[in-house]
């Protein structure tokens, strides 16, 4: 099979597997497909509804898959890839849809997270034990978000008094020295006031990341990671739906590396601190009218302990108001106003550390026709930085529903990308004139919903201009060209009583200078999944696979760079739990089960087989 699909052959695909799917969602129960999410469109919809391909991760789903982290647990989503440094810890890079790793957009709670410096999130560092739950949105909504969500937004929501009081105790232990253990509780006071906390400690020895046999000469010991993360959040009700919060997270550890470019002794280690606040507030102005309004700040701290030199922290503070309309039924505008002041603290002597985003933004979503058989969703927005000026973005969307069951969607979008500081200050290797970088995206879309079910095909085309890429000296300029065509098969729900999770992503991410394959990407990308319950038992498996990419080794001798192919892999595990009474649980999971020997990025190791125990107490109130 040819590997670059063509847009004609890409285009009649959904239309194909329409009649594939109908028997999968008769006489099935009711899902988390039926539950709400906000990241597409800043508006409360189900899931089905949304325009824009999302995936819900709910607490439950989490405890379920026991992945030993947050870039573990993101690989099994439809279209994202994962490329990894080593283990636990290990810096983590990702891709949806085939863009850039700086072109995902992580939310904490509405707030970014990427780091001003390199422009990607540090996720490897982020606390599951602190979620409860994950919105992810692939596909173009910079016209909802700004910049950095090209490929997609991944909405991190963390823990919240709900109803009644929870607490839940866990523990674990396992393969590479790993020990964890986790707490979190909750509680709704009489007086409206709602307290939530967690807290986390982590320890793992590791395994060498270091490939010594592609990396001659390289140290190549064990790695070692640390983590302990708290959170809490307050919610104070006013009546009649009024409310203000604050939320407060602190993740903090450290992580041993292996110096890649000298035939060091010594095993160097970097220090991290995550931390972040929101002081939010929601007030009813009216009948359909709401505004809301948040303060923010988020920091991202590295440092390394064994240089004693060379640390890098960039700081976010921002501001935002919120206004939601329902004029009629079915329709709704939102409009918003964001003020972000980004700066960078580090010991290396950047010749510009700080910079002011402003921005406006307006939203429709609306259901209309008989039986609301149509849907139409646009989104404009500007945002205007003071080191480079203006980016205006756009989105236009709609659906057709042609029964209950049956939808059709396409939409047209477009994006950019701010300049990071290191592009845009790094003495010696930046460039201050740099243009952010641009997008042009379309899709269509074919779904096939009925109460816990749900059947996607998406056949997508993204356009990128002005891409960031380095000269023969290292310095940035606005030269680069790509595009990925590709389509995006999902199931999701449940099927004789098994819960199932199957995708398929064949894509195309070409760098159109070179005509190459975009480094560490693969063209096909495949996962499946499935859980039962059995009694007092739930088990569980999933395998991924990913096809064979692109990436460069580099010579410590010469200095020299080379192209290499990382060959294809698939990856399998097993997880398995036993309800040992109505507050007890035990849980166990295998990772990588056939001790596959893999990379995702050249040099690196991932984990080989891995075994864990762990043992939960949930008690009732």
């Amino acid at each position: 099979m040819k590997t670059c699909l063509s847009r004609a052959r890409l285009a009649v695909l959904p239309l194909a597997l329409s009649a594939a799917f109908p028997v999968l969602a008769q006489n099935q129960p009711a899902s988390s497909l039926q539950e709400t999410v906000v990241t597409a469109s800043r508006i409360e919809q189900s899931v089905q509804d949304a325009l824009p391909a999302t995936t819900l991760i709910t607490r439950a789903d989490i405890d379920r898959a026991q992945t030993p982290d947050l870039p573990t647990l993101l690989s099994t989503v439809a279209g994202v890839q994962i490329a990894q440094t080593g283990g636990m810890g290990s810096s983590s890079s990702i891709f949806i849809r085939g863009a850039n790793a700086n072109h995902t957009l992580v939310l904490v709670d509405g707030v970014p997270i990427n780091n001003a410096t390199v422009g990607t999130a540090s996720l490897e560092n982020f606390p599951l034990a602190m979620v409860d739950h994950i919105e992810i949105v692939r596909g173009n909504v910079s016209a909802i978000y700004g910049s950095a969500a090209l490929g997609g937004v991944i909405q991190i929501f963390t823990r919240e008094a709900t109803g009644k009081p929870q607490l839940s105790v866990s523990s674990q232990v396992g393969s590479y020295g790993t020990a964890q253990i986790d707490a979190s509780g909750s509680v709704k006071l009489a007086s409206g006031t709602s307290l939530s906390a967690t807290a986390e400690a982590l320890n793992n020895r590791g395994f060498p990341a270091i490939n010594a046999a592609q990396t001659p000469g390289a140290l190549s010991d064990d790695d070692g990671y640390t983590r302990r993360a708290l959170g809490f959040a307050l919610r104070q009700d006013l009546g009649d739906g009024n409310s203000v919060g604050l939320r407060l997270r602190d993740a903090s550890g450290t992580l041993q590396y292996d110096p890649e470019q000298s035939p060091d002794t010594q095993t160097f280690k970097s220090k991290y601190a995550e931390t972040g606040a929101v002081i939010d507030g929601k007030f009813k102005l009216g009948q359909g009218l709401e505004l809301t309004a948040a303060l923010t700040n988020s920091e991202d701290k590295w440092s390394d302990i064994a240089d004693a030199s060379g640390y890098f922290n960039s700081v976010s503070n921002g501001g935002n108001l919120g206004l939601l309309w329902q004029f009629a039924p079915g329709q709704r505008l939102t409009a918003g106003i964001e003020t972000t002041q980004q700066s960078v603290q580090s010991d290396t002597l950047f010749t510009g550390t700080s910079r002011t985003e402003n921005s406006v933004r307006l939203g429709y979503l609306g259901q209309f026709g008989e039986g609301s058989r149509h849907e139409l969703q646009l989104n404009v927005r500007s945002d205007h930085y003071s080191d480079f000026g203006t980016a205006n973005t756009g989105l236009v969307g709609y659906a057709y529903r042609l029964t209950d069951a049956w939808r059709v969607n396409a939409s047209y979008s477009t994006g950019f990308n701010a300049p990071t500081f290191d592009q845009l200050y790094y003495p010696g290797y930046s460039n201050p004139n740099l243009s952010p970088e641009q997008l042009k995206s379309s899709e269509l879309g074919l779904q096939y919903a009925v109460g816990g079910q749900q059947v996607r095909a998406v056949v997508f085309h993204n356009e990128y201009t002005d891409l960031i890429a380095l000269n023969s000296v290292y310095v940035p300029f606005n030269i680069g060209r790509a595009r990925n065509d590709g389509v995006e098969l999902s199931y999701q729900g449940n099927f004789g009583g098994t819960r199932l999770h199957a995708d398929l992503t064949l894509q195309d991410p070409k760098d159109l200078v070179t005509d190459a394959q975009l480094a560490r990407r693969g063209r096909t990308l495949a996962h499946l999944g499935a859980s039962r319950d059995v009694g007092a038992w739930t088990f569980g498996g999933e395998v991924r696979y990913s096809s064979s990419s692109p990436d460069t080794s580099y010579n410590l001798n010469t200095f020299a760079t080379a192209p290499v192919t990382l060959p294809a892999y698939a990856v399998a595990g097993l997880t398995a739990s036993y309800k040992i009474s109505p507050e007890w649980t035990a849980f166990g999971r295998v990772d990588n089960l056939f001790n596959s020997n893999y990379e995702t990025v050249y040099g690196y190791n991932q984990p080989g087989r891995g075994l864990y125990v762990g043992l939960r107490w949930q008690p009732r109130f």
